[in-house]
């Protein structure tokens, strides 16, 4: 069976198998994929803070200059993310994320 061109599904028209394109997205699925990505995106900086056991360093007072200001940076961002409207999708404007300092 040969494959779908971009874009398109198997359908029919008037009785006969036809490419027909594929809708876009419904605003409903626009707000889950965007659900999805703020989610995605969360985790990957929850993940990123604590490879660098920063919240440990900090709560016993051992996180200090840079990965202090990286820190604070990171949840920055993170508090960003959590007020991402996906309400307005796909027309979201997302935060950018701190730069990765070499270590």
């Amino acid at each position: 069976m040969k494959e779908a061109p971009e874009g398109k599904y198997r359908g029919v028209i008037d009785g006969m198998p036809a490419w027909i394109d594929i809708p876009p997205p419904t605003h409903e699925e626009q707000i889950a994929a965007a659900e999805l990505k703020k989610q995605q995106l969360i985790n990957q900086v929850n993940e990123y803070i604590n490879s660098k056991q920063w919240p440990g360093k900090a709560a016993i007072g051992r996180l200090k200059g840079e990965e202090l200001v990286q820190y604070n940076l990171w949840l920055d961002y993170l508090d960003a993310l959590e007020l991402v409207d996906t309400s307005s999708a796909p027309d979201i404007e997302w935060p950018t994320p701190p730069a990765v300092q070499a270590r």
